[in-house]
């Protein structure tokens, strides 16, 4: 009997070791991505594609995507939020890739952070 015990105890701590480990690897992945050095985002800004920019760029909340469009030299503050969002729908890809280089470097790296940060959520559900 108190053999029997034994395993059963040795059995549930077992089972209760890899749960631990598997939620403790998922999470330190999660966080590897958000404790990326200044450094290392700005190597991986400057080897994005166009498609990879415009896709951050689509992520953005909309101020940012007006502050961008500004900076672009597309001026929409005299425009109803209709007409806005309308342009905002007809920009190419390569549009989006142009506003995206021209933002300042910490909105790019706050939607890059926000980003991954959102990517991370989804893996571990």
């Amino acid at each position: 009997m108190c053999k029997q015990l034994q395993m059963a105890f040795m059995a549930v701590a077992l089972l209760f070791g890899l749960t631990a480990t598997t939620a403790l690897a998922q999470s330190n992945k999660t966080q590897a991505a958000s404790k990326m050095s200044s450094e290392q985002m700005m190597d991986k800004m400057s080897h994005m594609s166009t498609d990879e920019k415009a896709a951050t760029f689509d992520k953005m909340t909309n101020s940012e995507k007006m502050e961008a469009m500004k900076m672009a030299g597309h001026d929409t503050s005299k425009m109803s939020t209709k007409e806005r969002m309308g342009m905002m729908s007809k920009l190419s890809t390569q549009e989006k890739a142009d506003m995206f280089d021209k933002m300042p470097m910490d909105t790019k790296m706050a939607t890059m952070k926000m980003a991954m940060k959102h990517a991370g959520e989804k893996v571990q559900k």
